[in-house]
C-alpha cells in the first residue's frame, strides 16, 4: 500500500472502533434490526482487526478467507438495512437449513444425543417461521442484490475462486516453477495491492450503513467523507 492508502487504513480502522464503542451501548431485542446490525458490525469490526493482523504478518491465504467473512458480513448489515423484518427471517430460514443438515450428519454418525437436541431447537425455530415459509439457505447473489451492494458479491466471488478456498488457483502461489519468471508472479501482485482496499471498502460501507442504523450521526458524516476518500484512491489505481 501506498503512504497515503496506509493512511486511509488507520483513518477507516478508527472510525470502525469508535463507531463499536457507540454500538456496545445499544440495548434491544435480538429480533429487532438494529441489534442484528449491532450483532453484524461485531463481526465485521472483529474480521477487519484480524485482516490487519494477518496481512501485516504476509499471511496472505489466511488474511484473504478473513476479508471474504468481511466481505460476506457487509453484504448482511447492507441487506438488514434494507430488509428489515424481512432480512431477521431470512436468518431464520437459514438457521433451520443449517440445522436440518447438522442432524442429518449426527443421525449418519449415531449421535443421539445430538440429533436430539438439535431436534428441538429446529422445532422452535420453525415454530417461528410465517405459515407457508419454510427453511432456506442464504444466497449470497440474491442477498447482496437486495442490499444494493453487487460490488461485494464481485468480490465474495474472486476470493472464494482464488484465495479463500482451496482451489488449484489458490495454490499456485505456493508451487516454485523452473525459470526466471512464474505465472502467478503478476497475479500475486495485483492481488496484494486490491485486497486491503476491498477490507477498506467491506468494512466502511458496513460501518457507514451502520452508523445510520443506531444514529450514529457525527460517525456516519465521517463515513461519508472517508468514502470519497477511497473512491479517489481507487480512482487513481484505475479500477
Amino acid at each position: 500500500m501506498t503512504p497515503e492508502d496506509k493512511a486511509l487504513y488507520a483513518d477507516i480502522s478508527s472510525l470502525a472502533s469508535r463507531l463499536w464503542t457507540a454500538s456496545a451501548a445499544v440495548e434491544g431485542w435480538n429480533t429487532d434490526p438494529k441489534m442484528f446490525s449491532v450483532m453484524l458490525f461485531r463481526r465485521l469490526w472483529g474480521n477487519h482487526r484480524g485482516y490487519t493482523v494477518l496481512f501485516e504478518a504476509g499471511l496472505a491465504v489466511e488474511s484473504d478467507i478473513m476479508l471474504r467473512s468481511g466481505v460476506e458480513t457487509s453484504i448482511c448489515i447492507a441487506a438488514n438495512h434494507h430488509l428489515r423484518d424481512g432480512f431477521v427471517l431470512l436468518m431464520k430460514q437459514d438457521a433451520a437449513q443449517t440445522l436440518a443438515g447438522q442432524i442429518k450428519q449426527h443421525r449418519d454418525n449415531n449421535d443421539t444425543d445430538l440429533v436430539r437436541e438439535a431436534e428441538a431447537i429446529l422445532r422452535s425455530i420453525l415454530a417461528s417461521l410465517p405459515d407457508g415459509v419454510k427453511a432456506a439457505k442464504l444466497d449470497w447473489k440474491d442477498l447482496a442484490a437486495k442490499g444494493q451492494v453487487p460490488a461485494l458479491y464481485s468480490i465474495h466471488r474472486q476470493l472464494s475462486g482464488v484465495s479463500a478456498h482451496v482451489t488449484g488457483i489458490s495454490l499456485l502461489p505456493g508451487v516454485d516453477f523452473v525459470g526466471d519468471e512464474t505465472p502467478h508472479d503478476h497475479f500475486r501482485m495485483l492481488t496484494k495491492q486490491s485486497q486491503p482496499m476491498w477490507m477498506m471498502a467491506a468494512t466502511l460501507h458496513g460501518a457507514l450503513i451502520h452508523a445510520g442504523m443506531i444514529e450514529q450521526l457525527d460517525l456516519l458524516a465521517e463515513a461519508v467523507v472517508l468514502a470519497g476518500r477511497l473512491n479517489k484512491a481507487t480512482e487513481a489505481k484505475g479500477w
